[in-house]
């Protein structure tokens, strides 16, 4: 405001040296003075002028910079706030992905562990039954039953899920070890028949006519025609070689096969 009053007067000025001009005698010389004067006058407020002008211009320029500015800060907050969303939606899209494959992962976890599971019961199920313990008995290896007794049959099927074969003897030296391995008063089924052929002894092993053979006193004698397995009986205080009827229950010798 200081500043408008300030050119007001030097323009009111300026009008008064004028119109006192009029009045002077030599024109030319009041118009050089007036003239002189009126620019040292003007000068110092016409640079003021232009530094305001300048520093309007810079203050205008400056104000068009922080709107500038300012839009910009706008815009930027903007993208960072999309940008933000964006990020913690593919956080939350991330999140539920891993915990899927993280529930498959246990669920095949789960799957695995059922299918070794029945690997191994299949194993296991695959696994021999173990058989009793064979004992060597000269240059053999036997299992002498001490408590079951069984038919001939059954007897045949036993020592061979044992891995074995029901007992045949091939010389006197075998015969007479074995025979002190034997319970008295029992008797023993060994792998010999004449079931194929009436009167042909037969190995069950060898499968042909048995080459050791040592019976009782008036065997073999098929009683009724209706025995057909051998079994070694203990009579008169010894075991030796006697036909019966196959069905009979009673114990039994296995001979462990040999593994080719």
């Amino acid at each position: 405001m200081n500043i408008i009053i300030q050119v007001f007067g030097l323009l009111l000025l300026v009008l008064v040296v004028y119109g006192s001009a009029e009045s002077c005698q030599e024109s030319r010389q009041l118009e050089s003075i007036c003239g002189n004067y009126c620019f040292r006058a003007m000068k110092p407020m016409l640079d003021y002028t232009k530094t305001l002008e300048r520093q309007m211009t810079d203050f205008a320029h400056e104000k068009q910079f922080l709107l500038e500015l300012a839009n910009t800060k706008k815009i930027l907050e903007a993208k960072f706030d999309l940008q933000d969303n964006t990020i913690q939606q593919k956080f939350r899209d991330l999140s539920t992905a891993s915990e899927q494959i993280l529930q498959q992962i246990k669920s095949q976890g789960k799957q695995v562990e059922q299918q070794l599971e029945h690997l191994h019961k299949a194993e296991e199920d695959k696994k021999p039954i173990p058989g009793p313990a064979y004992q060597r008995i000269g240059s053999k290896y036997y299992y002498i039953e001490e408590s079951e007794e069984v038919n001939w049959f059954v007897a045949v099927n036993k020592c061979f899920i044992i891995g074995g074969h029901l007992i045949s003897i091939e010389n006197q030296d075998e015969f007479n070890a074995i025979k002190e391995k034997l319970q008295t008063d029992k008797d023993y089924w060994i792998g010999i028949s004449d079931l194929a052929k009436e009167g042909k002894y037969v190995s069950v092993v060898k499968g042909d006519e048995e080459g050791y053979l040592n019976w009782h006193d008036g065997e073999p004698y098929n009683y009724e025609s209706s025995e057909h397995c051998v079994e070694l009986r203990f009579n008169d205080n010894k075991h030796l070689m006697n036909v019966e009827n196959c069905d009979t229950k009673q114990l039994f010798i296995c001979e462990k096969t040999l593994m080719l």
